[in-house]
């Protein structure tokens, strides 16, 4: 048989902490993340710079080229 553990109590500071981190990972999922993606395939339009199209390649390339597949697929549809 386990031991009775007492509940856990969380103070409002505490509370208010764990909902700002909640806030912060929300932002990066929801904001972030695709503001990135959208960065990544504005690198292979013809309005991006020389040296920014150049950097984006480089590094699909070295992904995988998962950028290309996506926007391949987009253009395919």
């Amino acid at each position: 048989m386990q031991p009775h553990q007492a509940p856990k109590y969380n103070s409002p500071k505490l509370a208010a902490e764990a909902r700002a981190q909640r806030r912060k990972a929300l932002f990066w999922i929801v904001v972030a993340i695709p503001l990135l993606f959208m960065f990544l395939l504005f690198g292979y339009s013809d309005q991006a710079p020389t040296a920014l199209r150049d950097a984006i390649a480089a590094m699909d390339r070295q992904l995988g080229y998962p950028i290309l597949t996506v926007l391949k697929a987009i253009a395919s549809r």
